[in-house]
């Protein structure tokens, strides 16, 4: 038995964990291993893609290594523990750990929004102060602005370690996590999301607002038989769209923890929901850090084809031949409207 210092006030849902059904304890046991699993080897697959191709080392891709990092440490530090819970039915790491658990879950949950952030404000300037780029993101204040991202992700766990607050186990959602009752500690993790959830909305609707304009500012050029006036290049829009569905998943994994979160911390440790309910809360979360390589993999060609080579399934190449000088302008204008499909592709209304 756990000590009771790190029980969640001695909740009935704990009593629920340890007498689970044999096919219950297996059927959740199996679905966790599983995106652990395969989280991990697609966030590693990801870091070995950008190991091995010099190409695809751009701005982007510390941003995209950040991300990895923050999933792989979700999955294979802090995701292990909780799947031994649910294999055994019980606590059996003791306070140290519990206390390590629930501090790591909090900093990397904080470091991964605060990194889609910063990739918000990085296509804020590609697209909408492109000027202004270069200038800001070059490759040693990149390296830079994630470090400072993952540092002030660290006021959110230290202000509640901080305070002598303990992580508690907290049977439903199979995790340590901080107490379920509103506190002053809690606030930094709050104001941290509130903050990195405003700079995405902010930024991306002026991303949208901007790849409007020059949809039709692109449609206006090729309708006067103008090919040549693309300020965006398809790359720039393909790479925007991509980044914006880790967003998207990232939202759509967190936004029923917040939510559960918020109400548990208002009405307290008194309010339940079901264990069933809770237990989809972590799968919720820890699925969050699986998506990523999938995003990558699905919506972009090249890390496409660098995970084939990665593991050993080769395409056969393009055969390149020369092209009549008078194909030159129906290519341009090919392109011209490929781009202009891009970006219908992005269903901006």
């Amino acid at each position: 038995m756990v000590s009771s210092t790190i029980i969640a006030d001695g909740s009935p849902l704990y009593k629920e964990l340890a007498t689970r059904a044999v096919s219950s304890t297996g059927g959740e046991s199996f679905l966790h291993a599983f995106i652990v699993s395969g989280g991990t080897l697609g966030n590693v697959a990801v870091l070995l893609v950008l190991y091995k191709n010099h190409r695809l080392r751009n701005i982007t891709a510390y941003f995209v290594i950040s991300l990895a990092i923050s999933d792989i440490i979700m999955l294979d530090i802090c995701a292990p523990l909780s799947l031994s819970v649910l294999i055994v039915g019980d606590w059996i790491f003791g306070y140290l750990i519990c206390q390590i658990q629930g501090f790591l879950v909090m900093w990397v949950a904080c470091a991964s929004l605060g990194t889609l952030a910063l990739v918000a404000i990085n296509r804020y300037f590609q697209i909408v102060k492109t000027s202004m780029y270069r200038v800001i993101f070059t490759s040693a204040k990149a390296k830079l602005i994630v470090l400072g991202v993952w540092l002030a992700a660290l006021s959110a766990p230290l202000a509640y370690t901080a305070a002598g607050k303990d992580y508690v186990f907290q049977p439903g959602k199979f995790v340590c996590f901080f107490e379920s009752k509103i506190s002053l500690p809690i606030l930094p993790s709050y104001i941290f999301i509130v903050m990195s959830m405003v700079i995405l909305i902010v930024c991306y609707l002026r991303v949208f607002k901007a790849l409007k304009i020059h949809e039709r500012t692109v449609a206006k050029n090729l309708r006067n038989g103008n090919t040549r006036k693309v300020s965006l290049s398809i790359e720039d829009i393909k790479l925007t769209k991509i980044l914006f569905a880790t967003v998207v998943g990232f939202v759509f994994c967190w936004t029923p923890l917040l939510v559960l979160d918020v109400v548990d911390d208002f009405l307290g440790s008194g309010w339940e929901l079901t264990r069933e309910t809770y237990y989809m809360h972590s799968v919720f979360g820890f699925s969050s850090s699986a998506i990523n390589p999938i995003i990558y993999g699905v919506m972009n060609p090249s890390y496409r084809r660098a995970y084939l080579r990665l593991f050993g399934i080769h395409r056969v190449g393009r055969v390149d031949v020369e092209v009549p000088a008078n194909v030159h302008d129906q290519r341009r204008t090919k392109a011209v409207e490929t781009h202009l499909q891009e970006l219908n592709n992005l269903s901006i209304n």
